[in-house]
């Protein structure tokens, strides 16, 4: 089983909006803005992911290199 495109739910849930009545057109909104921040927040992660995995290796080297200085 595959797990759901975000992206595509958020567009499946933009096209019943807007054929849905008042109330159903809500909800459907709501599960688009979700699905839209689900993607967001995962190219956030994309982006900081590598970021952090750079500045954990300088901060590795330097205690690395504190240590072999004290011997």
């Amino acid at each position: 089983m595959t797990t759901p495109n975000p992206l595509h739910l958020a567009n499946s849930a933009q096209q019943m909006a807007r054929s849905a009545p008042g109330g159903d057109a809500v909800i459907f909104n709501k599960v688009a803005m979700v699905c839209m921040g689900v993607m967001a927040a995962a190219a956030v992660v994309q982006v900081v992911q590598p970021l952090l995995r750079q500045l954990n290796g300088k901060q590795t080297r330097h205690s690395h290199d504190s240590r072999d200085r004290g011997r």
